[in-house]
């Protein structure tokens, strides 16, 4: 199953989650499904598990449907409460979609890393969810980077100091990863 996080990262996610009593979870951006399920796994069988992806992938990615779809799939067949929603995460079709199988014990935001993007998803999604997690909060590159940009650490270090939180960041590097968690409330 592919995943493309960091294991220390995720498997530290997962942890977290299980011993916070997390029973019903949400990602959002699962690509090819491999954080969606080991963070299932980590969670007591029943639970609700739900995943936002778009539909036919990415340009980078065009396989990752049919491994996410399988994914889903296994971990029905396991006994998780598992479902899946194809869609933008912004469209408000797919917020109402998700909405209906809420409220989470916990969300783990990892779609589009654009600012406008992850500020959407944090107004749609975090008010469903205790704990929330975001994918990429230790990326860093060169003010001249041309690549794809990645947001999300601005945005975190925004939002962070106003609630209880915890890092995960083992890159190596500094320059790439990081998991940050944040308690909407205490359960």
């Amino acid at each position: 199953m592919t995943i493309l996080q960091d294991d220390a990262e995720i498997d530290g996610l997962a942890e977290l989650f299980a011993a916070e009593g997390v029973r019903s979870f949400l990602e959002i951006g699962s690509k090819f499904g491999g954080s969606l399920y080991r963070i299932a796994k980590r969670l007591p069988v029943g639970s609700r598990v739900v995943s936002v992806d778009l539909p036919k992938g990415t340009k980078a990615w065009p396989q990752s449907e049919a491994e996410l779809k399988a994914t889903v799939q296994r971990l029905q067949t396991q006994g998780y409460d598992a479902r899946l929603i194809w869609g933008d995460s912004t469209s408000p079709d797919v917020v109402a979609k998700v909405m209906a199988l809420g409220p989470f014990d916990a969300i783990f935001i990892d779609a589009n890393h654009t600012l406008p993007f992850v500020q959407k998803d944090w107004a749609n999604y975090g008010p469903m969810g205790r704990l929330i997690a975001f994918h990429d909060i230790a990326w860093k590159r060169a003010p001249t980077w041309e690549g794809v940009r990645i947001d999300v650490p601005e945005f975190w270090d925004q939002i962070k100091a106003g609630y209880r939180h915890q890092e995960f960041k083992f890159c190596p590097t500094g320059k790439n990863n990081g998991i940050g968690v944040l308690w909407r409330f205490e359960s």
